[in-house]
């Protein structure tokens, strides 16, 4: 009896400190090469036209999940110009993610589609939209690196500080093909990669010892 008494306070306690460490609100850090547009939760939340001048945008987080959606635009068509989108998200539980994150699947965490068809249907940026099929970004330089290196300071100054940036610019495959481009992040239930909770770590112990 007593060590079903004391499994139980254990695990009340870690369920009392789970449930604060929710995030309630996070941050979405971003620039896209030329022109964007960001979406939490199918709400438009900004929109930019210098990819060195950041975008960053605060939101609300409702039930432990969100879906960020950004859709960029290559103002120069084809093989005249390059595109380049750059992202990342900070959670009010210093939970962090970045453009270029990998997951427990081994696969990346933002998806993308260069399917420009999403230009006439907006409901890619809703949270029930299905993106099993959409690829996995092409990454390119880390943040302070490669053609957008000189736009470092600037943007860094602008909002990609605290925590300091550690996104890839990524595209659709060949960021010199494709001029319509379309990314996804899930937050949640779904989320790829998902940070082993103390709950889970402290069950696991439990089971072990009865």
């Amino acid at each position: 009896m007593r060590k079903v008494s004391i499994c139980v306070i254990i695990l009340l306690v870690v369920a009392i400190q789970t449930f604060a460490a929710e995030p309630k609100k996070g941050t979405l850090r971003m620039s896209g090469d030329n022109t964007w547009e960001a979406y939490i939760d199918g709400e438009k939340v900004g929109q930019g036209a210098d990819w060195q001048a950041v975008g960053v945008y605060e939101f609300d987080i409702v039930n432990g999940s969100f879906v960020a959606a950004i859709h960029v635009h290559d103002a120069e068509p084809g093989a005249a110009g390059v595109g380049g989108f750059l992202g990342d998200i900070v959670l009010d539980n210093d939970e962090y993610f970045a453009t270029g994150d990998v997951g427990k699947d081994g696969k990346q965490t933002w998806k993308c589609s260069d399917d420009d068809s999403y230009l006439k249907n907006d409901d890619w940026v809703e949270p029930q939209f299905n993106d099993d099929d959409w690829m996995e970004p092409t990454l390119y330089e880390q943040f302070g690196g490669g053609v957008w290196g000189g736009g470092a300071a600037a943007m860094k100054n602008g909002g990609l500080q605290d925590p300091d940036c550690e996104a890839f610019w990524c595209w659709a495959g060949p960021n010199n093909t494709a001029d319509e481009v379309f990314f996804r992040y899930t937050y949640g239930e779904n989320l790829a990669v998902e940070p082993v909770s103390k709950s889970a770590t402290t069950w696991g112990m439990l089971k072990s010892k009865f």
